[in-house]
């Protein structure tokens, strides 16, 4: 079934609350579907969203918002220890996440709290506690626009990296069109602990299970980052920046100079350089809870651009986004870029 509605409000489609509205609202619930609305927008004036958790809209949308409401599952067994999870793009990707893990598989339980849905979370690479989205994806079915039809990639073929992926790349924008994604869990113990401290949390290894390590996540992310439902925000609003060894060096006399000797930032090696957690940097320039009009960080996650009281602008938002960026490269040399997408861009 497809539902369309002309001009839209879509506040209550996007976690930051913006007050935006669009041309067009389409929804459906079948792969099917998705020819038929794409023939009816000729001039592919349109922009596909999830649960809205991940963007900043930063004004009306003058084309056509689609919206997935494939809600179907399935599980099929591998052998004695691996699973495989089919869900439809729309399903809420916690609510996936406390199925599996109340059905003891392990694999999801670190992405616990997330906010969004399946087709998103693919598209997103999304990740927390040391776990990506494609850690655990086995296959993405979409829709490809380009050619026309139905298509499954593997995961190997979604080129994914650090919060990107095959499907957002410029050059594939509007293209592909997420109808299901399959995760591989397994039955064996699998737990991921020594991300944010997760392990110091357990009290009882011999017991521990994915429901165990879901509930501490979960607390965990409450002790730090706002009800979403309650103050409006897109999550963590930028990346974490990776720099290269030499620039690390350089990033250390910046530290000592603006926070004095003897600080030492939290840092994680990677292949390609040393990851810098953008909080660190954004609380170390002094932003933790800052305000500027009716945005402002939230005062116990920095990495998080907060819509204070309901009222923020789209513009507010970009200002201090903007005012961040600017604040972290001048006292630090290192300049942070969003992990929320702007729309229209």
């Amino acid at each position: 079934m497809i539902t369309e509605i002309k001009d839209f409000n879509i506040r209550h489609l996007n976690t930051f609350r913006m007050n935006v509205s669009c041309g067009k609202f389409i929804e459906y619930d079948s792969p099917s579907d998705i020819p038929n609305i794409l023939t009816s927008l000729p001039d592919g004036n349109y922009f596909h969203i999830g649960g809205g958790s991940n963007l900043l809209f930063t004004g009306d949308y003058p084309g056509t918002i689609l919206h997935s409401r494939i809600l179907d599952m399935e599980t099929l067994s591998v052998d004695s220890s691996e699973v495989l999870i089919r869900a439809g793009a729309g399903i809420e990707m916690d609510s996936l996440i406390d199925q599996t893990c109340s059905s003891g598989l392990w694999g999801l339980e670190n992405l616990s709290g997330i906010p969004g849905e399946v087709g998103a979370a693919a598209v997103q690479n999304v990740g927390a506690y040391g776990v990506e989205a494609k850690d655990v994806i086995d296959t993405v079915e979409c829709y490809d626009n380009e050619k026309r039809t139905l298509i499954t990639l593997k995961k190997e073929d979604c080129e994914y990296g650090y919060r990107t992926s095959l499907f957002k790349q410029p050059a594939n924008k509007g293209r592909f069109i997420i109808t299901h994604v399959t995760f591989r869990l397994t039955k064996n113990q699998r737990p991921v602990l020594d991300y944010g401290h997760v392990r110091s949390h357990i009290t009882d290894f011999d017991s521990i299970s994915p429901m165990m390590v879901r509930s501490i996540i979960m607390d965990m992310r409450a002790e730090k980052l706002p009800e979403i439902s309650i103050v409006g925000s897109a999550g963590s609003y930028f990346k974490n920046p990776v720099i290269s060894r030499a620039d690390y060096d350089i990033l250390l006399k910046a530290i000592e100079t603006n926070c004095g000797t003897n600080t030492t930032p939290p840092h994680f090696d990677m292949e390609n350089g040393v990851k810098i957690p953008a909080a660190w940097l954004i609380e170390k320039a002094g932003l933790k809870g800052f305000s500027m009009g009716n945005a402002a960080t939230w005062h116990k996650q920095p990495l998080v651009i907060v819509n204070k009281n309901a009222k923020a602008t789209p513009e507010e938002i970009l200002a201090l986004e903007n005012y961040i960026i600017e604040e972290v490269n001048s006292k630090f040399g290192v300049r942070l870029t969003p992990e929320v997408e702007h729309v229209p861009n």
